[in-house]
């Protein structure tokens, strides 16, 4: 039996190849291994049109009802501004999702804890079976890729494929400390070496954070509500650091959000993707980590 973990590896280098890169040596692009593959996943997905991917993202978007959450955005008569409404104080937020939260430091340069800590292995390995429930948005997701070229392989296979891609650790900060992860900037929020908040397009993770008393909502820059039902631009303090406008998709799952950044990032990394989300249409954008093509840097829903 060939060993798990080379082969997720392999799958990675395999499918993202086309990705421009630093990381590889300039000679690397001229052997011919290197070449067919770059020129085999190039093609597939030029062949994949616009029209494909946004009646994808549909069926991914479709196949888990809203949740019920109220935001606010309004200022009520002293007390600060808040995203989500008073009675929302005991939304129940996917345990599977927020069991996550404990094992990362928000402070890059600093090693997670996922790093190192079987609990947070086996908390990612939940974490992943849960949303990829039969016919939910990743087994969706699945179908799609497999019938494109794009992924070659059982689900089994393809959520190992997942896990490498969001959660495998690498360094942000600069220097060789694991203090990242495409799941962590995405999902959770980072703070830099200079204050500064990156990621954090979770509207979970807001919710969590806000509830907590470390999420505060600020009028400055960007400003909730948007006129788009299902997607807003907020700016914020985290921590008690800035962040000055920060796009987010509202009331889905982190199913719902993971199958449709995985899809973008497969089919149109580094570049605008366009999705429906039935009442309108947006572009995501994702960008791969610069030091391995296979793993998330960042992805966020573009407001028009």
């Amino acid at each position: 039996m060939v060993p798990l973990k080379p082969l997720i590896v392999s799958l990675l280098l395999f499918f993202f190849l086309g990705f421009p890169s630093k990381a590889l040596d300039e000679t690397d692009w001229h052997n011919d291994a290197f070449l067919h593959d770059e020129e085999q996943h190039i093609i597939q997905r030029r062949a994949i049109n616009d029209n494909e991917i946004r009646a994808t993202a549909l069926q991914i978007w479709n196949s888990v009802k809203d949740l019920n959450v109220q935001y606010d955005g309004v200022t009520h008569k002293g007390k600060p501004l808040k995203l989500f409404t008073e009675n929302q104080r005991t939304l129940r937020l996917d345990p599977y999702f927020t069991r996550l939260f404990g094992f990362y430091s928000a402070r890059l340069g600093v090693e997670d804890g996922c790093v190192r800590s079987i609990g947070c292995k086996e908390a990612q390995n939940r974490f992943i079976e849960n949303i990829s429930q039969n016919n939910g948005p990743i087994s969706i997701l699945y179908g799609f890729l497999t019938k494109k070229g794009l992924f070659k392989g059982d689900y089994k296979a393809f959520k190992e494929f997942l896990k490498t891609m969001w959660f495998e650790p690498y360094n942000r900060s600069g220097g060789t400390v694991l203090d990242s992860s495409g799941f962590e900037h995405v999902f959770l929020g980072e703070i830099t070496k200079k204050n500064a908040v990156v990621g954090l397009h979770n509207w979970m993770r807001m919710y969590d954070e806000e509830l907590g008393g470390r999420f505060v909502l600020t009028r400055d820059g960007n400003y909730f509500p948007t006129a788009k039902p299902a997607v807003s631009d907020v700016s914020f303090t985290w921590n008690g650091f800035k962040k000055k406008g920060t796009t987010f998709f509202m009331k889905k799952s982190p199913a719902v959000e993971t199958a449709l950044y995985t899809l973008c990032f497969m089919v149109r990394p580094g570049q605008k993707c366009p999705i429906d989300l039935g009442s309108f249409q947006l572009n995501v954008k994702t960008f791969a980590w610069t030091k391995d093509k296979g793993l998330i840097g960042t992805a966020y829903p573009e407001i028009p």
